[in-house]
């Protein structure tokens, strides 16, 4: 199962959520064009539609951001908050998302289960 965990920046929070190039062999090929749609899920279930976007030059920066702003919203996200995605093992390929928050607790940092 390959995976990243990424500390939201203010455009990932803002506007779309930048990959890391180094992932982009475990997202699907985008054929014919700049972008596809991918389907996500989260721990409960819940599943979301995102869109996968590559650019067409030497410099791909691969983002997701059709409806990302809507999980953002929904999820309360913000700068500092961490997302683990991952490329589950099983056909057809699946995605997991989850998010984490730095909260703390008598003084001592620590990051909230996935939500």
């Amino acid at each position: 199962m390959a995976s990243f965990v990424k500390e939201l920046t203010r455009t990932d929070v803002g506007s779309m959520l930048v990959i890391p190039v180094s992932f982009m062999n475990n997202m699907p090929q985008v054929q014919g064009g700049h972008s596809i749609n991918i389907t996500v899920s989260n721990a409960g279930g819940t599943e979301w539609n995102f869109g996968y976007y590559v650019r067409a030059n030497q410099n791909p920066r691969p983002v997701l951001k059709s409806s990302w702003c809507h999980y953002v919203r929904e999820k309360g996200l913000r700068v500092g908050d961490r997302i683990i995605f991952q490329r589950l093992e099983c056909f057809p390929v699946r995605y997991r998302i989850g998010a984490r928050r730095r909260v703390t607790i008598l003084g001592q940092e620590v990051w909230t289960d996935e939500f």
